[in-house]
């Protein structure tokens, strides 16, 4: 059986003083510097959600300015094309110029070798028809 004497008294005043002893040597230190990581996570952890979020908008800026870009130089492009079109019509138009001016320059020449020669031959139809005339009729006359 159980006696119940001075050293049970003794015992649990004894275990009073051990708990109190390593709750305020071990314990409260120990669950003082666990709240403490605690804490540090949770700060470490809102940083780098921070950070993510910073690093998702510089993303999605990037992406912004990027789009925004293509934008920009397929407008340029589109641009470049058009004034590449103009500059084409205006060098192709000034070509045909020049080519209608040498066709009336050499049609002018021609038509003035024609009259020349035209004038020429006319100058001697006499001879021919005289050559026509023998021919036919195997005789000069």
């Amino acid at each position: 059986m159980l006696k119940f004497d001075i050293t049970l008294l003794v015992q649990i005043i004894e275990v009073l003083i051990l708990a109190v002893l390593l709750n305020s040597l071990l314990i409260k230190p120990i669950m003082a510097t666990l709240e403490e990581r605690r804490r540090q996570f949770e700060v470490l952890e809102k940083e780098i959600e921070d950070l993510i979020k910073q690093a998702e908008e510089g993303i999605k800026n990037y992406q912004e300015a990027l789009n925004q870009a293509r934008v920009e130089g397929m407008q340029k492009r589109e641009a470049l094309k058009e004034e590449a079109r103009r500059l084409e019509r205006e060098e192709i138009a000034k070509v045909l110029k020049e080519v209608e001016l040498q066709k009336a320059e050499w049609e002018r020449a021609f038509k003035e070798e024609f009259a020349k020669l035209r004038e020429a031959i006319l100058s001697q139809k006499e001879f021919f028809s005289h050559l026509m005339v023998e021919k036919l009729l195997g005789r000069k006359v």
